[in-house]
């Protein structure tokens, strides 16, 4: 697999037997960062939760590299006002307590001042910072963004996309999924558009 940490191939998949997502190949190496975009019912979600393992393929293949480690920032939260901190949930991305790792991811997205905020009274820009904080602390191979722009407003965006321009660690690998034309522009990655009956 050279350098590729994700290679795909000719997948099919969707719900029940009729693909959404059709004939879709991506060979991904270390580092590199990619937004898929697309309208929605593309299969863009599809394809994440293919890489995740919650969806069987229909057809194709997924070859992740041995090891690889993956965190996976989704677009929607619970709407059940879980007595939980901003903290806590960063903290869940550590496999143990770990306090440095903690400061640091919050640090990098701006949200040490959140730390004792419960994460439900957060606004969407917030909680997409937190969210992202819990992933950094994962200290994974591979970052999914399902829909990374949902939710926020203006100044939210702009500090989402000044955020991922800035990200330091040039091992990590992205794959991004978006409809949001400002994101596809402003950040300049790679992309892989998809369409509705895409074949």
């Amino acid at each position: 697999m050279r350098d590729s940490i994700l290679e795909i191939r000719s997948l099919f998949a969707g719900y029940g037997s009729e693909p959404v997502l059709k004939d879709f190949s991506l060979s991904l190496d270390r580092g590199t960062r990619v937004i898929v975009c697309g309208p929605n019912g593309s299969g863009k979600t599809t394809l994440l939760k293919c890489i995740l393992g919650i969806i069987k393929p229909l057809s194709g293949t997924i070859k992740l590299l041995d090891g690889c480690s993956i965190a996976y920032c989704k677009q929607d939260f619970p709407k059940q006002n879980f007595p939980i901190t901003a903290r806590e949930v960063v903290e869940m991305g550590l496999s143990g307590r770990n306090h440095d790792a903690v400061q640091s991811a919050m640090s990098k997205t701006g949200t040490l001042e959140l730390s004792e905020r419960l994460f439900w009274s957060l606004s969407g820009g917030e909680r997409q910072r937190v969210s992202l904080a819990r992933c950094y602390c994962q200290n994974a191979d591979l970052l999914l963004l399902d829909e990374p722009s949902s939710f926020l407003d203006t100044q939210s965006r702009d500090d989402f996309i000044s955020m991922m321009k800035n990200m330091a660690d040039p091992k990590l690998s992205v794959i991004a999924v978006t409809h949001d034309d400002q994101i596809v522009s402003s950040l300049g990655w790679n992309v892989v558009q998809l369409s509705k009956g895409r074949m």
